[in-house]
Order: structure tokens, then C-alpha cells, then sequence
């Protein structure tokens, strides 16, 4: 192969990159014009006799809950209520909580310590029986 076929070979890659982005531009602008067009209809207000989610919730800013229930007029064309609006409680971080256990688990005590390590056992003092034993020297220097 030499350096005209390497060059065409990476001028068709480029191009066949170059017309899949351009492919999925098109299909994204046909979605995106689609959607528009059917999202055109404008949300109608909730009736005035309809409970405000703000005397429920005195913790969320109004401007969280204006936008809230715009977000829900539009998915549901107007036909949605809010009902009420909670914030969740905190919660703790889940890789933190990981981070925390595998610290802790380090520095667990090991029970089986004795057999994980290559130190000399206790000096233990043995003594034979009988006649010509090691012990039986009799007053022998």
C-alpha cells in the first residue's frame, strides 16, 4: 500500500464520518421541526378555584414552583394539576458512603493474625526421657 492508497483510504473514513453526521443533523432538525409544530398550542391557565401548591409547600421558592407548573401545563396541555410539591429529604452520596466502608473495612482486626504472619512460634522447652536423654545428665558438666 503506498501513500496515495493511504491517503484515499483516509479521505473515504473522513467522508463516510462527515455524511453519518450529517445524517443524524437532518433526522435531529426533522424532529425538532415536528415537535414545534404539534407543541404550537398554547397552555391554558388552571381555574381560579383551583388550590395554589404554595400554601401547601412554604419551604420551595415560588419561583421553583411557578416553573413546575408551567413544566407540567405544557407536558399535559393544560389538563394537569399540581397537587402538591415536596422537596425529598437529603440524602448521603452513595460513592461516599462506599469511600467511608472501604476506609472502615482497612482497619478491621483480623482474627486469624497468627496464621497470616511469618514470625517465629514461642520458645518452647522440650526434654527427652530415659537414659542418654538430653535431661538426664546427672550432675555432668
Amino acid at each position: 500500500m503506498d501513500i496515495a492508497d493511504a491517503l484515499l483510504f483516509i479521505a473515504t473514513g473522513f467522508a463516510v464520518v462527515l455524511g453519518a453526521l450529517a445524517l443524524l443533523w437532518l433526522i435531529s432538525a426533522a424532529t425538532g421541526r415536528l415537535f414545534a409544530a404539534t407543541g404550537a398550542a398554547v397552555a391554558t391557565p388552571p381555574a381560579p378555584g383551583a388550590p395554589s401548591a404554595s400554601t401547601a409547600s412554604a419551604g420551595i421558592p415560588p419561583p421553583h414552583l411557578a416553573a413546575i407548573a408551567a413544566a407540567v401545563a405544557v407536558v399535559t396541555a393544560g389538563r394537569g394539576r399540581v397537587v402538591s410539591v415536596r422537596a425529598p429529604a437529603h440524602l448521603a452520596d452513595a460513592w461516599a458512603s462506599e469511600g467511608r466502608a472501604d476506609q472502615l473495612a482497612s482497619h478491621r482486626l483480623r482474627w486469624n493474625w497468627e496464621a497470616a504472619t511469618t514470625r517465629p512460634a514461642e520458645h518452647s522447652v522440650t526434654t527427652a526421657v530415659g537414659p542418654g536423654a538430653a535431661g538426664d545428665r546427672k550432675g555432668k558438666p
